[in-house]
């Protein structure tokens, strides 16, 4: 849904996160993925740090949950992508960017 989204997020950064996947140090679950559904049936993320992080560990399966609608409602204000979510822009600070796709 996002154009893009920031490296760094508390004590997190989504670089780190993507590490700790592939090395095991962070378990799938606890990065769990809220997802929704739009008419046309296309699948979209309310995480996008969370997505990138997996994108990025090369993980095919990620573990997912359903979004309420609530959620979703609350959340539309981040439909910003221009690339219909095909890529996310990675902000790493000191104007250096990463495309996810």
């Amino acid at each position: 849904m996002q154009s893009s989204i920031k490296n760094q997020t508390g004590n997190y950064t989504v670089l780190q996160n993507a590490k700790d996947l592939v090395d095991g140090t962070l378990k799938p679950e606890l990065l769990r993925v809220r997802v929704w559904q739009d008419m046309s049936g296309k699948v979209w993320t309310l995480d996008h740090r969370r997505l990138a992080s997996f994108r990025l560990a090369g993980l095919n399966k990620i573990p997912i949950t359903w979004a309420k609608p609530s959620e979703i409602e609350k959340s539309m204000w981040k439909m910003t992508t221009r690339t219909q979510g095909h890529s996310i822009r990675l902000k790493l600070g000191k104007n250096q960017n990463q495309i996810i796709k």
